[in-house]
């Protein structure tokens, strides 16, 4: 350390606290050993603290610079002095002959106790000076060194004995305060930090930080300005990084905050939360942050890339810097906001593993929704759904409500397709007065009435709510009454079980008009007198009364067609006759 090798007192070879007489004479006995070109012997340079070369003009500079109060004051505060001349003799003796560890041992002894003494200030004061000599000594500052010597100066400033320093090395009209001479001291470090090309030393900080001193706040709020600077390039250098490249603000925003946290961290144990300098940057740093989490997050929400973990950690890095109720609620509001999504990542997942069914399902609905109410169409969407429900009952489970709900509205929609072409089909039985047109038609109603009973019991086998699943009952057991009228009644039998007497001509009727015609009455008895008792006449009969229902509903109001099918019946019956 610059300031101690080259120290005026050491030059002169005198401690802190000569009278000027003895000055005097160590002066002229330093010339003339100087003038016969010879090293002078058993003064106080301490050749063991480094080199030392003396001549004649940098004795002579070096005296100058003790004439004036302060700058002695300066040199004093880098030097050793004789406190306790019991323990402080001995150890300068040791240091004369080379010696440093027994002069160690001497005052790390009387400065073990922590508290500065009468008797051992001028150890703490010497101790701190060999301490810091030695922390600047290589081309590497050794902080452990530093941070001891730093902090046992401290204290012996901050004592009542620093006094007595200030009374060896200056005119009793020299006014000082303690505060006054730590930041003498202090400054004079920072002059040595910067000397090694250090401008701001985060470690100088932390070592003052750890300290109590009367001048701590105001030194302190010295160095500010610059990590305040610092700070504020790295929060712009970051924000221009993540407006170019989203995909990149997790790695942005966490360089971004071991880059400031410490510098912070350090801000804020110097001018406190209370600070608005301080909670300005820090609010600052934390937003920047924040919102390098909130790019990244808005830029990977809908891709392969789960970014809630990574955008929570800046969320939480944000929130430790907030200091501002707004910064701090924003980065709660942000968190509670994440981690919604987080905890809802199991039902998206499932989600867009049955989009594509979902999709399905929906498109069908909205298509047969379209179509007729027909028992053929019902039987067409319940086997078109049955695929795409059974992959969301796969993955959801057959109790999750959104795979309930589609297969629910799908048996719905099929059941009520049912129920409408059974109702018109009624409609039309009650509505009409032809016996041939009845007839039809209430065959054509059992047929359909099988048909939907078939898909009624297709629908009872799936998964559905219970409020539908009431409406289901209920309309099955309506269709399973008018089943077992259909079955009661025994319209249109079996040709292969009994024949088909009774029953009526269908197209017959039709053409002529009534059931009882005279030409009907012919081919009634024509059918159950010849065609009934042939193999070949029962599979005519068989098929006639399959189709005729059909044909009759069809054609019952086509005059011409009815006109054709009478004269051609004519010519059968007078063939038959």
């Amino acid at each position: 350390m610059q300031i101690i090798q080259n120290n005026p007192y050491r030059v002169i070879g005198l401690l802190v606290g000569t009278t000027a007489a003895e000055q005097r004479r160590q002066l002229t006995r330093l010339q003339r050993y100087l003038e016969a070109e010879q090293e002078p012997e058993t003064d106080f340079c301490f050749p063991i603290l480094g080199n030392l070369h003396r001549t004649t003009d940098s004795v002579i500079e070096a005296a100058s610079k003790l004439n004036l109060d302060n700058d002695k004051m300066s040199a004093a505060l880098f030097w050793f002095y004789k406190g306790n001349d019991i323990t402080d003799e001995p150890a300068f003796e040791e240091l004369k002959v080379a010696n440093q560890q027994s002069c160690y041992e001497i005052w790390i002894k009387l400065t073990s106790s922590g508290e500065v003494t009468k008797r051992n200030s001028s150890a703490y004061h010497n101790l701190s000076t060999l301490l810091l000599l030695h922390a600047f000594n290589t081309s590497k500052i050794k902080l452990k060194l530093l941070e001891q010597g730093i902090s046992l100066k401290l204290k012996y400033l901050e004592s009542n004995y620093a006094k007595d320093l200030k009374l060896l090395a200056t005119d009793e009209t020299y006014k000082i305060t303690n505060a006054g001479l730590q930041r003498l001291f202090l400054n004079e470090i920072q002059l040595e930090l910067e000397r090694f090309g250090v401008t701001f030393s985060e470690k100088f900080l932390n070592i003052l930080t750890k300290q109590e001193f009367s001048a701590k706040e105001d030194f302190l709020k010295g160095f500010v300005q610059k990590p305040i600077q610092e700070i504020e390039k790295k929060i712009e250098e970051a924000k221009t990084k993540r407006k170019a490249n989203k995909a990149n603000a997790v790695n942005i925003g966490n360089a971004l905050y071991e880059q400031i946290a410490e510098k912070i961290n350090q801000l804020k144990s110097i001018l406190g939360t209370s600070n608005l300098e301080f909670s300005s940057i820090s609010d600052k740093g934390s937003d920047e942050i924040l919102q390098c989490g909130i790019d990244y997050f808005l830029h990977y929400k809908d891709s392969s890339t789960d970014p809630g973990s990574a955008s929570m950690d800046l969320f939480r890095k944000a929130e430790t810097l907030a200091i501002g109720n707004i910064a701090k609620q924003r980065c709660q509001e942000n968190a509670e906001n994440l981690q919604e999504w987080i905890d809802d990542k199991p039902e998206r997942d499932k989600q867009g593993r049955i989009l594509v069914d979902l999709g399905k399902l929906k498109n069908l609905i909205d298509e047969y929704e379209a179509r007729d109410e027909t028992i053929a169409n019902a039987k067409q969407l319940l086997a078109s759904a049955r695929q795409y429900l059974n992959n969301l009952k796969n993955i959801l489970g057959s109790t999750d409500e959104l795979y309930l709900g589609f297969s629910s509205r799908i048996a719905s929609d099929a059941q009520g397709m049912c129920v409408s072409e059974i109702n018109k089909l009624q409609e039309k039985f009650s509505n009409t007065y032809d016996d041939a047109i009845k007839v039809a038609a209430i065959l054509l109603l059992k047929e359909r009435v099988n048909e939907a009973w078939d898909i009624t019991t297709t629908i009872g086998s799936m998964d559905m709510r219970q409020d539908f699943r009431t409406r289901y009952i209920q309309n099955r057991t309506s269709l399973s009454n008018l089943k077992a009228q259909f079955e009661a009644l025994n319209i249109a039998r079996e040709t292969s079980s009994g024949g088909s007497s009774g029953s009526g001509c269908y197209i017959a009727t039709m053409a002529y008009g009534y059931y009882d015609h005279p030409q009907v009455i012919i081919l009634r008895q024509f059918r159950d007198e010849v065609l009934d008792k042939s193999a070949f006449g029962k599979w005519f009969i068989k098929t006639y009364y399959n189709y005729s229902p059909k044909l009759v509903e069809k054609l019952r109001n086509k005059k011409v067609v009815n006109s054709i099918i009478r004269k051609t019946l004519n010519q059968f019956i007078k063939l038959i006759k």
